[in-house]
Parts: structure tokens; C-alpha cells; sequence
């Protein structure tokens, strides 16, 4: 199954999954913006007939977002939000168990989006030792999703400064086959293709509109 939908000014930020083979790990990274996008990325999969799971480790899926964009395409909200799921996660260890069952119960035509999975293990209730450990349990589930070529676009953001997340993040872009990079400039957004199916290094941009009731999250 393709993505098929385009329309209005974000056209060229859409590039990105229509370019991509859905067998692996793509993963968006910046510091503003990129839930934003991710979200609208998720309507473009839905409006194409794709199931949407969203594993929520943070608060960031926002409805109105994809509301915003049923009503510019005329779409009943209503029907597409029917094929878009969201589990919250808010420990390191509820993120694990749910990724393990990700890996346990695979759905055809489903995209799995991962929103902010990173910030909850060097959350203060979690010492420092032992979210690195939980870490790495976490890339060991990623690499598996990863060889058993499940859809999975992992959103995070750029933004923490905690030593564990530096130290963690290089490892997590490895994990990778595909990697954007959102930038926002002055209202307008950058996308900056680290690797991946559409050349590398290659920028796309577009005018960046913000819609009613959006939370800007990075």
C-alpha cells in the first residue's frame, strides 16, 4: 500500500514518506515542529487507507491536528480517527512492554509511530544507571522491529541536554534506515534528509502553518 495523498502548501514535507519503503525504521528528529508534522504525516497515511498506532510516551498526539486537516480536504473527521490508534506509555517500563507486544501482534497495513519514546527514561524517578540499561533494552527491541522490517517511525526530539540522551542518541540514529531533520526558521521548515531512500542531504522546505488548538511541542 502507497501514500497517496497531497495537497496544499506542506507538499514537499510529505516527500519523506512518500519515499519511504515502510519495511524498517524511519525516525524525524528536530527541535521544533516535528510532532506537528508527524501528525499530519499520520493523516497522510490514514487518508490512504493505512491503520495508524501511535505509541504516546510523552503527550504529544494532539487530535485537533489531524482535525485541522480533515477540514481543509473536506474528510469526516469522524471515520479517519477510527484508523488511528494511541497507547499511552509514561515509565520506561511500560514503553518496553508495549513495544513487546508491538513485536507480538503485528497488523497488516498498519504504521507504528513512536512519539517522544526517549524522554521517560532519564525521567528524575529514573537514577541515571539504570535508565541507561533501560535504554539499551530498548534498542535491542528496536533492532528486532527493525529486522523483522516493521513500519516504525520513531519521533523524537533534539531538545534534551541529559548526558543519558546524548550518549543514547547516536545509537538510536543508527537504528535508523531513514532520518529527517525538521528545522524551523522564521515560519518557514526545513527538512533536511540525513539518509535514506530520497538523496541524502537533500532539503526540502515549505511555509509552516500553525492550526487552532495546536500544542507546539517540538
Amino acid at each position: 500500500m502507497q501514500v497517496d495523498m497531497l495537497h496544499g502548501q506542506l507538499d514537499e514535507l510529505y516527500r519523506p514518506i512518500l519515499g519511504w519503503n515502510q519495511k524498517g525504521i524511519g525516525m524525524l528528529t528536530g527541535r521544533e515542529g516535528i510532532y506537528r508534522l508527524a501528525l499530519r504525516w499520520e493523516y497522510a497515511f490514514a487518508i490512504s487507507g493505512f491503520k495508524v498506532f501511535n505509541l504516546d510516551c510523552a503527550i504529544r498526539f494532539n487530535p485537533f491536528v489531524i482535525t485541522a486537516e480533515t477540514r481543509s480536504a473536506n474528510v469526516r473527521p469522524e471515520e479517519l480517527l477510527q484508523s488511528i490508534w494511541i497507547q499511552r506509555a509514561f515509565t520506561p517500563y511500560q514503553i518496553l512492554d508495549s513495544l513487546q507486544a508491538i513485536l507480538k501482534r503485528r497488523e497488516e497495513d498498519t504504521v507504528y509511530f513512536l512519539l517522544a519514546p526517549c524522554k521517560q527514561f532519564f525521567d528524575g524517578d529514573v537514577q541515571e544507571e539504570e535508565g541507561r540499561f533501560l535504554l539499551d533494552k530498548m534498542h535491542s527491541v528496536l533492532e528486532v522491529l527493525r529486522r523483522e522490517e516493521f513500519p516504525v517511525l520513531i519521533v523524537e526530539s533534539l531538545g534534551y541536554s541529559h548526558p543519558t540522551f546524548q550518549r543514547f542518541f547516536p545509537k538510536l540514529v543508527d537504528t535508523a534506515d531513514d532520518l529527517w531533520e525538521l528545522r524551523v526558521e522564521s515560519g518557514h521548515s526545513y527538512m533536511k534528509i540525513r539518509k535514506g531512500a530520497i538523496s541524502p542531504q537533500k532539503t526540502l522546505s515549505a511555509p509552516l502553518n500553525d492550526d487552532p488548538g495546536e500544542i507546539r511541542y517540538g
